[in-house]
């Protein structure tokens, strides 16, 4: 520390020695103490010896001028008669030392509760710390209804995003307008909802159900959970059932596993009542008059969901305030029912073998201090952008594309660059073995103003074979409004001089340098699974094809492409016993 903070800061112990301090000059106090390590230190060996002080003027003169221990103070009564008045140095030596002391204490007592405080923001620190305080202390009681998993989902009235470990709020309305999600209660009880729906919790054993299909599975434990519809009410008896409740109120409920308890609204309402007991494989219908009929069947066996469906589920970034920040770290993604999470180290890399754009000469982003040289060279650095970098603000964006798909091989060799087939192509560095769920992921950069499900894109064989066709995506895993989106760090768009129409152009053309991108965006995800191109499993891929839907304006931007390694090992059913991932 320098002089002059050492002469303010003796100010300030003057003060809090004598009870002076303004709320200002507490806070410059706290400052003071909490950037200076070097400070700390000297005052916690100063406050040893200070204590050392404390104790001897207790010693010499019976008087205790400020807090002291209660082991030091009891210790020091039977001493004090046998000690000599001191001198008038002595006493004003020790006064000072004593006010010196009641500043050390203070201060140290202040930066030791701000210190807790701060390691209280992270929850498991802070529960940790309790239970080590306090170990026979009674943990809080866990919340009615939380919500597990969410796959696509939006909501609509709500006022912010939802995200696993969120608590529902009682007798709320939720409006699930699209995706899925898992809920799971109290009691043990776990619940996945299908979009359109509307449910309210009422409490951790019973939900309203007022549209919309849910899957319920009640553990042991569990049982007695009830699901409410407009015209009935389901009560489990240790079971798997499911209800899919229409818009006129008619709901049809069919039992999985276990037995199940159906009642009409007239029943619920009779003092003495009993329902029309539903085993495994049973199915009725609750009409919109609540009368209960067996159903002719076809509506029945397809509606029951265990797990949510194979997606990538999240992925990890480098915060902003990281030196190297918006660097994808990990992905984690279901696949056959089983969440695996990848190191980015880990996703197979590609080489960008073809790009040609439509119209759109905005083609190149980069980090805002990370500057493109305008001038184009026959090195690939400008390919890496994508194929070499894990770096979410740097891309190949706006490929070209069709309203319609592919139906035949694209061409990417053909002389006449005008020839070839807008889009873009990439080589995988080893095959990709076809498993279940997603095999392939792309990140888009997406502006907050675009719509929020993603731009739609083509994805096809490089050559077709019999058997195989092209899938477009168009509604993302991770879209802009889902909790795991990444808000992307100030970023450059580079503006070409021409119309990219191959790789080569794309590395040799000029560009206008790059100006700073004004509107935020973020980065969404999505899985590409290799069964919807028509690969049977197991099957070797090594090349793709990507191009825009062309639905609107709005044009697909890959920053990152990665294929994930084999599964482990064969995925077997999921697991009958949990809708847990």
């Amino acid at each position: 520390m320098t002089r002059e903070p050492n002469k303010r800061l003796g100010e300030l112990a003057h003060l809090s020695v004598h009870g002076s301090l303004t709320s200002a000059e507490h806070a410059e106090l706290e400052q003071i103490l909490l950037a200076s390590p070097e400070a700390r230190d000297e005052y916690f060996l100063l406050l040893d010896l200070e204590y050392g002080l404390a104790k001897l003027a207790v010693e010499e003169t019976g008087l205790q001028a400020i807090s002291l221990p209660e082991a030091i103070v009891s210790s020091l009564g039977t001493r004090r008669e046998k000690k000599a008045p001191p001198s008038r140095h002595s006493s004003y030596m020790l006064a000072m030392a004593l006010a010196l002391l009641g500043f050390l204490a203070t201060a140290f007592v202040y930066w030791h509760s701000n210190q807790e405080g701060r390691v209280a923001q992270d929850g498991t620190q802070s529960a940790a710390k309790q239970e080590k305080a306090n170990p026979n202390a009674v943990a809080s009681a866990p919340p009615e209804m939380q919500i597990m998993q969410l796959a696509g989902s939006r909501f609509f009235g709500e006022s912010k995003i939802f995200a696993p470990g969120e608590v529902l709020t009682l007798d709320h309305d939720y409006a699930l307008v699209a995706g899925s999600v898992q809920l799971r209660s109290r009691t043990g009880a776990e619940m996945i909802v299908q979009a359109p729906a509307i449910f309210s919790v009422q409490s951790a054993e019973r939900v309203m159900l007022k549209m919309g299909e849910c899957s319920v599975y009640a553990p042991a434990g569990a049982e007695g959970f009830r699901v409410l519809t407009p015209h009935a009410e389901v009560v489990d008896k240790g079971t798997r059932f499911s209800i899919n409740v229409h818009e006129s109120g008619e709901a049809d409920v069919e039992v999985i596993e276990g037995a199940a308890e159906v009642f009409t609204a007239e029943e619920i309402n009779q003092p003495s009542h009993t329902g029309l007991l539903l085993e495994a494989g049973e199915g009725r219908v609750i009409s919109s008059l609540g009368e209960i009929a067996t159903s002719n069947g076809p509506q029945f066996g397809q509606t029951y969901k265990s797990i949510l469906p194979d997606r990538v589920v999240s992925f990890d970034v480098s915060p902003a305030g990281d030196p190297h920040p918006d660097q994808l770290l990990a992905v984690t993604v279901q696949r056959g029912g089983k969440s695996y999470t990848y190191d980015v180290d880990q996703l197979i890399d590609f080489d960008l073998i073809h790009f040609k754009v439509n119209n759109n000469t905005h083609n190149l982003t980069t980090p805002l201090l990370s500057i493109d040289p305008k001038e184009g060279d026959d090195s690939r650095r400008r390919q890496e952008y994508l194929d070499r970098d894990h770096c979410l603000c740097t891309g190949i964006l706006n490929p070209g594309g069709s309203s319609q798909p592919l139906t035949s091989d694209p061409d990417i060799a053909n002389q006449d660059l005008n020839r070839r087939t807008p889009g873009l192509a990439v080589r995988f560095h080893q095959p990709i073995i076809n498993g279940p769920g997603p095999d392939v992921v792309l990140f888009d950069l997406h502006v907050i103003v675009h719509p929020a499900d993603g731009d739609p894109f083509h994805v096809s064989p490089l050559l077709f074979e019999p058997g195989l066709k092209t899938h477009t995506v168009r509604k993302y895993d991770i879209s802009l409004s889902d909790h795991s989106s990444h808000q992307l760090s100030h970023f450059r768009l580079y503006g070409f001089d021409r119309r990219v129409r191959s790789v080569e152009e794309l590395c040799q053309a000029d560009h206008n340098g790059g100006v700073p991108h004004a509107v935020p965006a973020k980065v969404i995800a999505t899985g590409i699974d290799l069964s919807d191109l028509g690969y049977p499993a197991g099957a070797e891929v090594r090349e793709l094809f990507i191009q825009d839907a062309m639905d609107d304006e709005n044009q697909v931007d890959p920053v990152f492409i990665g294929a994930f390694p084999p599964v482990p090992s064969p995925i077997s059913p999921a697991d009958p016993t949990s809708t847990e991932e």
